[in-house]
């Protein structure tokens, strides 16, 4: 007959379930883990060596694809982890220091993997800085409306006027993912808002061509100029663009 856990000898199976599910914990940490240093690796060494990235693009083209499953077998655990952590505390049965340290692992290893990649640019700016790429990750980081990051590169000598694959300045970036705070900090350091991309587009073009009202009033009362390149000029920069990215997921893969 199965013991039953609230009897005397409750503390026993209590020792031997822990044991159990503190064992494959530690397997699905070790599983997740490996995909955590792949990312870092990705969002910190790849990132200044290749520019900008996305993520996770060349492990999903190849046999390290399965890595995308050990996040949910980690919250999986992670999930029974608590349930059984809830009963023995209703029941006052004690869980070993083990149980507790893999549970606290678990929640740091998840936790690791959902810093968003520009917390690593701030983090390590110099560095990021000295990168062949460091004007693409900027412009990039002024499309996410990343100001702290964008204010760091400037810092480390990364010039206003610099443009990324695309032609597009920081400015332009801001201005067509509709970052109004990002577009008046480049504003107020003297960022071109006139300045066009490859496809002869100005940032007021973008940011009215993707309907960001509040960038597009601020860029006008700044004497913004709304320019739209001629289909000449587009079509020899989706060539170019496209020929560009080509190789880059080529090299990447």
């Amino acid at each position: 007959m199965a013991e039953n856990p609230t009897s005397p000898n409750g503390s026993e199976w209590t020792r031997q379930s822990s044991r159990v599910l503190t064992s494959l914990g530690v397997l699905a940490i070790l599983f997740t883990a490996t995909l955590v240093a792949r990312m870092l690796w990705e969002e910190t060494s790849l990132t200044i060596r290749e520019g900008p990235q996305m993520l996770g693009f060349s492990l999903a083209h190849g046999p390290g694809a399965i890595l995308f499953l050990a996040p949910v077998t980690l919250v999986l655990w992670l999930l029974i982890a608590v349930v059984v952590l809830a009963v023995c505390l209703w029941r006052r049965r004690s869980l070993s220091k083990r149980y507790w340290s893999t549970l606290a692992v678990a929640i740091l290893v998840l936790g690791t993997l959902s810093i968003p990649p520009e917390f690593w640019q701030w983090l390590m700016i110099g560095t990021f800085s000295a990168s062949p790429h460091a004007s693409d990750l900027m412009i990039s980081d002024a499309a996410e409306g990343d100001v702290r990051t964008v204010r760091g590169y400037l810092e480390h000598g990364i010039p206003l006027t610099a443009k990324n694959y695309e032609g597009s300045t920081a400015a332009f970036a801001a201005a067509a993912g509709g970052s109004l705070p990002m577009i008046e900090m480049l504003a107020a350091k003297g960022a071109d808002l006139n300045a066009t991309n490859l496809y002869g587009d100005s940032p007021l073009e973008a940011a009215s061509q993707n309907k960001h009202a509040s960038v597009v009033a601020f860029l006008k009362a700044h004497g913004a100029l709304q320019i739209r390149g001629t289909p000449e000029q587009r079509e020899a920069a989706s060539q170019s663009i496209v020929r560009k990215e080509i190789a880059r997921e080529d090299r990447l893969r």
